[in-house]
């Protein structure tokens, strides 16, 4: 077709407006004429579909030993195969023809590739469901009172509005799940129907008789039960069931990092105070939230009035090593409680004994599911009058507080032998639980650097000695201040004597008494 052709039948077209008359006038086929009217380009302005090659073809000699590799190995990258095909076959290929390569690569998988997996986009429907997940914040190093603060976020997404609220959390625990449960509906007055989890410890566990399913944890059920949501869970292997909270983590996390940048400081001076900087974070990421929350709301199940409390309870029994054994740890306690049968309320970060309703002993809870937690303090006392128990005593590695007391302990067996070692060692044990131990610390770290003095009790406690200070009670001076007197002058020398004698007291404190 030539452009003067298309040139008659775009003029007889605006005379008539009907193709096939204009088509008949300018000797074309009235689909042709319909083609170019719709295009309103000449021919010589359509590009033409090239079929033909104008060049050998550079990948020839390689192109079926690079199939080979692909149908073997879909996975394969176009860059990194074409680099082994060059080593393999230098004379065969130029390091040139690289991006002819890729998209050569890219054109047979588009034809013959292998199938990718679909995600299905689904029909959220308001109030249906909430999404858990826990996401870890150590990257980006919170330091709390001076310390770095290692934890996670328990993360709670509304998947209709991406409403979201996050709770700080050591681990991935049933303790967790009830603090940011508590949190979450509590604020809202209200829950979903469904809570949606993957499958973490925390949450499920296998099913024994079948070895890969896995089951809801009874904590969990109940405290579902006692809400009034269900449960489902995504499956093995398939984060992206949960998706909407699995995404919202990773914009959280730039969400608080941005944050943390514009504040100049990732360091707080208290819990209180980061749990106030997350708030206000979050406060932000769901301001533009509000109207879709509302109609989720609406539909949303009501909520018992009193909250599920944040710990577990159960009862132990202190058993004659002074210890009690919370969630499969061991835990020292003081040894008055021996025999006593006491109720642990377990909290993520502490374990507080009761009798009755009154607390009796309280300490910090052991991350995991394995270990001991032993407290010198706790047994010191009896350990002292039995020394030769602490040879194989079960727990002998916690009684060394810090590698400063192992290096003394070593050294105190080498200077001193076995028995008399282990005997000194107790006694400075007791000296730290009866001072500061830091104080003890120190004065071992000194007697370890010493090469004139062995370390021994007598030399710690010495030591620890010097770094108390007396401080002796003053009486309180009380001037004369009695007007008549001053006006009279009749107790000048009195006067005199109390103020030399005020100085001397004075210079006296400076010289002998000396805080610490």
């Amino acid at each position: 077709m030539t452009d003067h052709q298309v040139k008659c039948l775009f003029r007889h077209y605006e005379q008539s407006r009907n193709i096939e008359l204009s088509a008949m006038r300018s000797g074309m086929n009235r689909k042709t004429a319909g083609k170019y009217i719709r295009k309103r380009q000449l021919p010589s302005n359509i590009p033409q579909i090239r079929n033909w090659r104008t060049r050998e073809d550079p990948l020839d000699l390689i192109w079926e030993k690079a199939l080979l590799f692909l149908k073997d190995s879909p996975e394969l990258e176009a860059k990194s195969l074409f680099e082994h095909l060059v080593e393999q076959h230098p004379e065969q290929l130029d390091v040139s023809h690289l991006r002819t390569f890729q998209r050569r690569v890219k054109s047979w998988r588009l034809l013959a590739g292998k199938e990718i997996e679909v995600f299905f986009d689904q029909n959220i429907k308001p109030g249906e469901c909430m999404q858990l997940d826990w996401t870890d914040m150590n990257a980006l190093n919170i330091f709390v009172a001076g310390q770095r603060y290692l934890h996670k976020l328990a993360h709670l997404v509304l998947p209709y509005s991406n409403y979201e609220v996050a709770v700080r959390s050591r681990s991935e625990s049933i303790l967790s799940i009830k603090k940011v449960l508590r949190h979450f509906l509590y604020s809202l007055n209200a829950t979903p129907v469904t809570l949606q989890v993957d499958n973490s410890s925390a949450a499920t566990h296998q099913i024994k008789r079948t070895g890969s399913e896995r089951d809801f944890n009874d904590d969990l059920v109940k405290i579902a039960d006692y809400y009034g949501f269900s449960l489902r869970s995504t499956n093995i292997s398939c984060p992206n069931e949960n998706g909407d909270v699995e995404s919202l983590n990773g914009h959280i996390k730039r969400r608080i990092k941005q944050a943390l940048l514009l504040r100049g400081s990732s360091s707080f001076d208290s819990m209180e105070n980061y749990d106030h900087f997350l708030q206000t974070v979050f406060d932000k990421a769901n301001k533009p939230r509000i109207k879709k929350l509302q109609e989720e709301l609406q539909v949303m199940n009501s909520i018992p009035k009193n909250p599920l409390p944040e710990y577990q309870e159960m009862y132990v029994t202190v058993r004659s090593g002074s210890t009690v054994n919370v969630k499969k740890v061991t835990y020292s306690v003081p040894s008055r409680l021996i025999g006593s049968e006491l109720k642990a309320k377990i909290y993520e970060t502490k374990i507080a004994l009761y009798t009755g309703i009154i607390l009796v002993h309280e300490m910090p809870r052991m991350l995991g599911d394995r270990g001991q937690v032993i407290n010198y303090r706790h047994i010191i006392h009896s350990l002292i009058r039995k020394p030769a128990a602490f040879k194989n005593y079960r727990y002998r590695e916690e009684l060394y507080p810090t590698e400063i007391f192992r290096a003394a302990f070593d050294e105190l067996i080498s200077v001193h032998g076995d028995r008399n070692g282990c005997l000194e060692y107790l006694r400075i044990l007791k000296l730290a639980a009866e001072n500061f131990e830091s104080e003890v610390e120190s004065a071992l770290l000194l007697l370890l650097e010493s090469i004139d003095v062995n370390v021994s009790y007598k030399e710690v406690a010495a030591l620890v000695n010097i770094e108390k200070k007396l401080i002796t009670d003053m009486g309180e001076f009380i001037p004369d201040l009695n007007y008549d007197n001053l006006i009279k002058g009749e107790d000048d020398n009195d006067i005199c004597t109390n103020q030399s004698a005020a100085t001397q007291d004075a210079q006296s404190f400076g010289h002998e008494h000396v805080l610490s």
